[in-house]
């Protein structure tokens, strides 16, 4: 499941921050890992969202596992508030470079999103234009068929 790989990651990424914070390591050394956990926080809210938005949800009652994913949700929250306190000590302003470069991020792949979409309905199109020619022309070829035995030709 998405959902539980994201947090797992969130909660991996979490750990290996707070042990490196806890071990008193400079914070140019734990970007990556910043990096991977609020990227993983969001993959979780965007695959919540896809669960909630959902007809099987809809109509299956999408209740189970509601109260976990909110807790989950919750305990990112927290750590996230506990990783910024943690970088707006250690390097100022950097998290408010951070915030510019995730919704640059973001924009990017909306936009990416959006040409994948745009190449797929083409390619529907195209296949569905494809189709409809093999249709016709089969319709053509076995109509003169039938004529001709009709006809007695053949």
């Amino acid at each position: 499941m998405p959902i539980l790989e994201s947090i797992a990651a969130a909660s991996a990424a979490y750990e290996v921050i707070k042990t490196a914070i806890n071990q008193g390591r400079e914070g140019a050394g734990i970007i990556g890992a910043v990096g991977k956990f609020l990227n993983a926080e969001e993959d979780v809210k965007e695959a919540l969202q896809k669960k909630k938005n959902s007809p099987l949800t809809a109509i299956a009652g999408g209740e189970e596992g509601d109260w976990e994913e909110f807790q989950a949700l919750e305990k990112l929250r927290e750590q996230r508030k506990e990783l910024e306190n943690y970088i707006r000590e250690t390097r100022p302003g950097q998290w408010d470079r951070w915030q510019q470069w995730q919704a640059e991020a973001r924009r990017q792949r909306a936009a990416a999103k959006k040409a994948a979409a745009l190449r797929r309905e083409e390619m529907l199109e195209q296949i569905q234009v494809a189709t409809g020619i093999i249709l016709a022309i089969t319709t053509v070829v076995v109509s003169i068929y039938y004529l001709g035995v009709y006809m007695e030709k053949w």
